[in-house]
């Protein structure tokens, strides 16, 4: 055996053998392949932890953020108002651009680089009539972005667009939000007569560059931000979280009415 791998390594005149090198050079390959999969894979799943993470504070609006009136609402907030003729609300589960840059910051620290997000909120408007039956409501989508400098391109975009359509509930949709959003009662509320309502849903969305990667830095050298390939994402969906659901006297997280 000794003697068989002595003529491996060497020749008859004493020179590295060219089986040897080849050898060597698959495997440096193989230890690269290796580890470039190993970070990807342990990237994508911090940056799923973190998603996931950042959600559930997120839906945990009514003990967080302070209540959005709707009929103050301005440019930066994402409010239900700006659909013409439907009703304006107080309420905890709408958002704003600084609510969204807070999550930004906060999944940025977590994971120590840019990130960009994206929220989605799915709101059903129920009609007065028939308030249990989905068919007749109203489904509407309010959302925002945040994008550091230097954090989105044009693969992040386009993730971001590609998102299926939170307002798609036709039986050939593949994603059909709307099917898992629960109809909850509640206290009986004066203003509507109803004592029961469906409750938002949201979905935070996440990327970040792949910088663990050797060969994407080595592929795209100069950093250029409109690379598509060097991307991670990850998305979690969660339903509202409100405190003062059974509240009677308390409109902050309301019934919504088309």
């Amino acid at each position: 055996m000794m003697k068989y791998y002595k003529k491996f390594l060497r020749n008859k005149d004493g020179i590295i053998s060219i089986e040897f090198a080849a050898c060597f050079f698959i495997f440096s390959i193989l230890v690269f392949i290796i580890y470039d999969i190993y970070s990807s894979i342990m990237l994508q799943s911090r940056l799923e932890r973190v998603n996931y993470a950042v959600a559930a504070i997120f839906r945990e609006r009514s003990s967080i953020y302070p209540i959005i009136d709707d009929t103050q609402s301005g440019n930066s907030v994402h409010s239900l108002c700006r659909v013409n003729g439907h009703a304006c609300f107080n309420s905890y589960e709408l958002f704003n651009d600084g609510q969204i840059e807070q999550l930004q910051s906060l999944a940025s620290s977590l994971l120590d680089r840019p990130v960009a997000i994206k929220v989605d909120a799915l709101f059903i408007l129920q009609d007065a009539n028939y308030p249990k039956d989905l068919t007749r409501a109203l489904l509407l989508n309010i959302n925002g972005e945040f994008c550091p400098e230097g954090a989105c391109n044009g693969g992040i975009n386009n993730y971001f667009n590609s998102l299926p359509s939170m307002t798609d509930n036709s039986t050939s949709s593949v994603t059909n939000y709307s099917k898992l959003v629960p109809y909850v009662p509640r206290m009986y509320d004066a203003n509507s007569g109803l004592s029961g309502r469906w409750i938002p849903l949201y979905r935070v969305s996440m990327c970040v560059v792949n910088e663990e990667s050797l060969y994407l830095k080595w592929i795209n050298s100069n950093r250029h931000t409109d690379q598509v390939f060097p991307n991670l994402c990850s998305n979690s969906v969660v339903l509202s979280r409100c405190n003062d659901i059974f509240d009677a006297d308390s409109t902050a997280c309301p019934i919504y009415l088309r």
